[in-house]
């Protein structure tokens, strides 16, 4: 008992002396700060991110995307599915809050958003600090209000009572999540919640967040509330109004981050996931969409996110294939008309409907110069009613898209758009190899440090028994001090707290008032503002009245003074 004690307390020796020299340090280069008032200049942190392979760089003939340091970045054509920048997309990372699209999709799917949601104490069980409107158990509003909630304000508290609302509980409604996304072909994703509060079994990956940005954005509802920057939600039985007010900045008009073709996203950070972005887009007629995951701050992902679109909306354009099959049957599609009678030997019906109507023709997402005469496409029939065109040019291809008899659906993806082996890909992922030489490192560290408690427990429980005294004080010391350290970082925390609070309550009463000055008519505009005028001049009478009363006074004082000056020379 005695030597798994000293083992304990060694360990939590080892762990606090690197937290309390950084502390150390921080505290020494503030005062260091103040007192001779420079900044020292500051080394930029590069993560090792930066350095993973872009896949799309790889094909040849591709334009070339910018280095970025997010782990995992796509950008994709939104009418196409055409990938135009993809690094570590199929690598498993934590999304955070750009779960909440997952989320608000099914709701505005499955659910009518006039409909009124009563919250129980489920929206009370959220970690210390997670975003929420504070919804109160007993409140009532309507399920279009909570998803604007949860959409614009991040709001977890909505995204738990949505989830109890639809399904029962986040583990319930986690199960519906799953099937969406395996539904959209999502090959890499888990959900265990409805916000994206941390959870090890809770991830996706780039790809698979794509694909969900795609099919939300392909609703009209879900459309409009990701496009939303200001929304007003009407007093309810338990809180009066309130205004809740879209995080992403690329689409706030005061923010420095501000793009005029940006159309709405979502953002997303915790300390696991770190943050994460989903941008959505649209110039020239082009609509993409990008996804960043694992960037170190929010700063990092709109500055990458602006450089990533510019890349898609410059270096690539839609052009139509102009195909037409004129009615063609599939064995006339397929180049099969040669069998002739031969073909009723094994004769199918439905082989002989047209595959796509005279009208219809196919759009793909292509580098700008490439033109459709340089694709090609080949066809081949699976089970049942589908069959697949793959597109190619020259010899290299350029994905393939499912087709079924009337109609054609002639989106494209990019070559590693394909059925993939995900255990293989994640083992030969450079992501894991570094973590796994990480970890390995980290486990000969740990056994170099249990091999030199055991060798020392003797030691130092002989230390322990001749010096318990000292050892009891300086442990008390020592907790003392953790203690102090843990009031000070959550005073830190709590300011700042208060301080972004502070700022959206001034952020919203300002927008408040500008919507309240949209809504005047032009007469109430008049009428205060001749209401002004004349407060103006009531003003300037006032002030003229009291200037001539003035200079009566000076007058009567004047000839006040001049009887007097009279008088006293008569006498004389």
């Amino acid at each position: 008992m005695k030597k798994k004690v000293l083992y304990l307390l060694t360990l939590a020796l080892l762990a606090a002396v690197p937290a309390l020299q950084a502390y150390a340090e921080e505290e020494y280069y503030e005062e260091e700060y103040e007192e001779d008032g420079e900044e020292e200049e500051e080394t930029e942190y590069i993560p090792e991110y930066l350095y993973d392979p872009i896949q799309s760089n790889e094909i040849e003939g591709w334009p070339q995307g910018p280095a970025v340091r997010a782990a995992s970045a796509l950008v994709m054509d939104l009418d196409t599915g055409a990938q135009l920048y993809a690094k570590g997309i199929y690598d498993k990372r934590y999304p955070a809050s750009i779960t909440k699209i997952m989320t608000g999709m099914i709701i505005v799917e499955n659910c009518d958003l006039d409909d009124e949601i009563t919250f129980s104490n489920h929206v009370y069980e959220l970690e210390e600090n997670a975003s929420n409107v504070a919804l109160e158990e007993g409140e009532t509003m309507t399920i279009g209000d909570a998803v604007y909630a949860l959409m614009l304000e991040s709001a977890n508290d909505a995204g738990n009572g949505l989830a109890e609302y639809y399904s029962g509980s986040n583990s319930s409604f986690a199960d519906v999540m799953n099937a969406k996304a395996a539904e959209l072909g999502c090959v890499n994703t888990h959900f265990t919640n409805p916000h994206g509060l941390h959870n090890d079994d809770h991830y996706t990956c780039a790809y698979d967040m794509a694909l969900i940005a795609r099919a939300a954005w392909q609703i009209p509802k879900m459309r409009e509330i990701l496009q939303t920057t200001l929304y007003h939600c009407p007093e309810t039985n338990k809180v009066e109004e309130r205004y809740f007010v879209m995080h992403h900045k690329m689409i706030q008009e005061e923010s420095d981050y501000y793009r005029d073709w940006c159309r709405g996203g979502k953002t997303g950070f915790t300390s696991d996931a770190w943050a994460t972005l989903v941008t959505y887009g649209e110039k020239d007629g082009q609509n993409l969409v990008c996804v960043v995951m694992r960037e170190l701050n929010m700063d990092w992902c709109y500055e990458e996110t602006i450089q990533l679109m510019n890349y898609g909306f410059d270096e690539f354009e839609n052009i139509s294939l102009g195909y037409d099959a004129s009615g063609k049957s599939f064995y006339g599609l397929m180049g099969l008309d040669y069998l002739g009678t031969g073909k009723n030997l094994s004769h199918v019906s439905w082989l002989e409907q047209p595959v796509i109507s005279s009208t219809q023709a196919g759009t793909v997402t292509v580098p700008n110069g490439w033109s459709g005469q340089e694709l090609s496409t080949e066809g081949s029939l699976s089970e049942g009613l589908e069959g697949t065109l793959t597109y190619t040019r020259g010899d290299q291809v350029l994905g393939t898209s499912s087709m079924r008899f009337t109609p054609v659906n002639f989106a494209v993806s990019l070559p590693y758009q394909r059925e993939l082996d995900m255990e293989k890909i994640l083992a030969s992922s450079e992501t894991v190899r570094k973590s796994r030489e990480v970890q390995e490192v980290a486990d000969a560290a740990l056994e170099n440090i249990r091999t030199a408690v055991d060798k020392n427990a003797a030691r130092i429980s002989g230390f322990i028994e001749e010096n318990r005294l000292a050892v009891l004080i300086a442990g008390g010391g020592l907790l003392l001090l953790v203690l102090a350290l843990i009031f000070i970082l959550l005073a830190r925390c709590s300011t700042d707290a208060r301080l972004q609070k502070k700022k959206r309550q001034e952020e919203r009463a300002r927008l408040r008032r500008e919507e309240e000055i949209d809504r005047q008519t032009t007469e109430e505009i008049e009428q205060e503002l001749r209401a002004a005028m004349e407060e103006e001049a009531k003003k300037r009478a006032e002030e003229e009245a009291r200037r001539r009363a003035q200079e009566e006074e000076e007058a009567q004082l004047r000839e006040t003074e001049q009887i007097i000056e009279e008088l006293s020379g008569k006498k004389k």
